[in-house]
């Protein structure tokens, strides 16, 4: 029978149960478990209980009292204090004492994990006895510092190998990525999985009889690898090659987190753990105050900052969204629909006629089995998702939907059409949304007769794995629509940003320059294969001229024409995309563009391209040169777009570029970019610019004005 002694505190709660403490982990006024340095403190008090066995307890179970939870990891906000690495070192070897301390307690320790255990919630688990995960679709372990420019800094680097191999270890570590319960447990992770309702009960049983000696404790060994073929003399260097080539060729070298990683394990495996431990602490301490983990963690907090829910009035409560309908079975239309249909909601999938429809609902059926087979769910919850999605040729249903969302051809007149028989057909209070990537959600709105829930919600492609939604908000939409968008966004797995309604929106506008500049570069005789490269070389994904041939050539001609009309007095434009299109290229599309296609695989640079636009390629001016020319218009445009409330901050800028086009996250987006170079040095190589090709670089005014005061963009 269970009983409770007083609370040891009110982050760790401390109840008896037959002998075995069960310690409940609960931080007061956080949605997740976090180790800060008060938890930690609670972590340290109860560890001296378990060792002194008060109670007289024999054995203990670690569980979490938040739904879905168990530890989130290491309390971040202690990454932005630190100075010097060696403030670093002493957080990282602090957390090791408490891992080494957990380690060697006289009585065993089991990890009852529900909900995700990422960073040092893992390492924790790591330094028990036993680990025994919930089977529930939001357990989750991994190992995501390097997606902060660091690495596990309370025993990771060591434990995990010394417990599932090098090879899977480096996996984890060197991706981020995370595990399901299955998987996990395929990897010796964790020791069992089983249903979240007997969690409790089973780690308990468990805990007695590891205290029982009827079962023997799961601990990483002291040194080495357990796998057989690991031990092999030769094996792990070769692991270790092969891993460095592939971390090279992903990142470029613009990362160190992986490569420290790599030298770190590869120093350390088969050392004493203690040495290991030191060697690890050692490298934390280093990565913690660069340039690029300050970025990432400034990229972190700055996406957490873009979900906050936007204020509603008093009195005004905006809905969960779901149900709703998508209008548009293209491309667009059956990926939101998939990716709306996966995180709960139940969507009708609208068409005009039965062969369009029947394309769109089996792209989205692809795209729903894949993510089931990703998270291997069994039949009945297959057949739940296929069943929250539903084809449709009619508007029958949409008056029971919170939203709606209208993915048709970018033709304003049918946009508006549409907007008309949605708001016949949808109750007075469904939102109705467009996907629009160019036409002003204002003048679809002039369609209703109730404009104020008319919002814009702009996808990026494809939309399955790009994290950003832009939400447009036009100055008639009501704040109840905007923030129902917006949670909207978030509960599919996005990212949102609220911006104006304005030419571009956000994103498409601060590219405009950045790909305008890439084609008057390409009509002065600059190579393509040039242009892409000093693009990829800054860290960007992809050039400019491959992202015209993947977003399609007349996608970026209709956006172009859009800001050039809005905008076109600051420039010289090219007319290279019309020229193209004039021959019948459209980019991969259509397997004709700046490259070549051969079965869908590109196969270089189209020569052809050159006679077209009249041009004899030469030799390229420096790839620093051709760099400034790209990206720093773009980042003019960014500070414009702020100077004008297209966005109401740096964050949003900043989120904006990186997950809407691949701004390079170790840059840290636009403004955090414009920080760190020095706003007064960017002015002066704009000034050169403009002197040398024209307006078109000239400093915007709060750019030159921030500057003139010796200003940032952040304190």
């Amino acid at each position: 029978m269970a009983t409770a002694a007083a609370s040891q505190a009110a982050a760790l709660r401390w109840e008896v149960e037959d002998g075995v403490a069960v310690l409940v982990l609960d931080v007061p006024g956080r949605p997740v478990n976090v180790l800060s340095p008060e938890l930690t403190r609670e972590f340290e008090r109860a560890l001296e209980r378990l060792a002194r066995r008060e109670d007289g307890v024999r054995a203990a179970v670690l569980l979490s009292g938040k739904p879905g939870v168990w530890i989130a990891g290491a309390d971040i906000d202690l990454f932005r204090t630190l100075t010097r690495p060696e403030e670093a070192e002493a957080l990282s070897r602090h957390a090791q004492e408490l891992m080494n301390r957990l380690a060697a307690l006289p009585v065993p320790l089991v990890a009852a994990i529900e909900g995700v255990a990422l960073g040092g919630g893992l390492e924790l688990a790591l330094a028990c006895s036993y680990r025994v995960a919930a089977d529930t679709p939001k357990t989750r372990l991994g190992l995501p510092e390097v997606q902060l420019g660091l690495l596990p800094g309370a025993g990771g680097t060591q434990r995990l190998p010394r417990l599932i191999g090098v090879r899977s270890a480096l996996d984890l570590m060197l991706t981020g990525r995370q595990l399901d319960p299955r998987r996990a447990s395929k990897l010796g992770l964790v020791d069992e999985v089983v249903p979240a309702p007997i969690l409790r009960r089973i780690a308990v049983q468990r805990a007695r009889e590891l205290a029982d000696g009827q079962r023997a404790p799961h601990l990483p060994r002291e040194r080495g690898s357990p796998v057989a073929w690991e031990r092999v003399p030769g094996a792990v260097a070769l692991v270790l090659r092969q891993a460095r080539a592939q971390v090279v060729r992903q990142t470029k070298g613009h990362y160190p987190a992986p490569l420290r990683i790599l030298e770190v394990v590869g120093r350390t495996w088969n050392r004493p753990l203690a040495e290991g431990l030191r060697e690890e602490a050692r490298a934390f301490g280093a990565l913690a105050v660069t340039p690029e983990s300050r970025a990432l963690v400034h990229i972190f907090f700055a996406s957490n900052r873009a979900k906050e829910d936007p204020p509603l009035p008093p009195g005004v409560r905006a809905p969960t969204v779901q149900r709703m309908m998508v209008v548009g079975a293209g491309f667009m239309g059956a990926g939101i629909a998939a990716v709306s249909a996966q995180n709960g909601i139940r969507v009708r999938l609208k068409d005009v006629n039965a062969e369009a429809l029947g394309r769109g609902l089996r792209t989205a059926r692809q795209l729903l089995e894949a993510y089931a087979q990703r998270r291997r769910l069994p039949r009945w919850e297959r057949t739940k998702l296929f069943d929250r999605l539903q084809p449709t040729l009619r508007y029958n249903g949409l008056r029971h939907a919170e939203l709606v969302v209208e993915a048709v051809f970018e033709d304003v007149e049918l946009k508006r059409h549409v907007f008309r028989e949605l708001e016949a057909a949808a109750a007075p209070t469904t939102v109705l949304a467009s996907n629009t990537s160019t036409i002003p959600i204002a003048r679809l709105a002039e369609a209703v007769q109730r404009p104020e829930r008319v919002i814009g919600l702009h996808f990026f492609s494809p939309v399955e794995r790009m994290p950003l939604v832009e939400v447009i908000v036009p100055s008639t939409a009501a704040p109840a629509a905007v923030a129902l968008g917006h949670r909207y966004v978030k509960a599919i797995g996005k990212t949102p940003i609220r911006v104006a309604d304005r030419p571009g929106f956000y994103v498409n506008r601060i590219l405009g320059p950045y790909v305008q500049e890439a084609l008057l570069l390409l009509e002065s005789g600059v190579p393509i294969e040039a242009i892409d490269a000093a693009a990829v070389a800054w860290g960007l994904p992809v050039g400019p001229i491959t992202l015209l041939d993947e977003v399609g050539l007349d996608v970026a001609q209709k956006s172009g024409e859009i800001l050039r009309q809005a905008f076109g007095d600051r420039g010289a434009a090219s007319d290279a995309l019309a020229r193209l299109m004039a021959d019948g290229r459209l980019g991969r599309k259509n397997g004709r563009g700046f490259f070549r296609y051969e079965a869908g695989k590109r196969r270089g640079v189209d020569a052809e391209v050159y006679r077209l636009l009249g041009v004899q390629p030469g030799a390229a001016p420096p790839t620093p040169e051709l760099q400034d020319r790209l990206v720093l218009p773009l980042l003019n445009e960014a500070v414009r777009a702020l100077e004008e409330g297209v966005i109401d901050s740096p964050d949003v800028g900043d989120i904006g570029a990186v997950f809407g086009f691949g701004f390079p996250p170790f840059r840290g987006g636009p403004f955090w970019h414009l920080d760190q170079v020095g706003l007064s040095t960017v002015v002066a190589r704009l000034e050169e610019l403009t002197r040398r090709f024209g307006r078109r670089f000239e400093p915007t005014a709060l750019l030159r004005a921030k500057a003139e005061r010796g200003e940032r963009f952040y304190a």
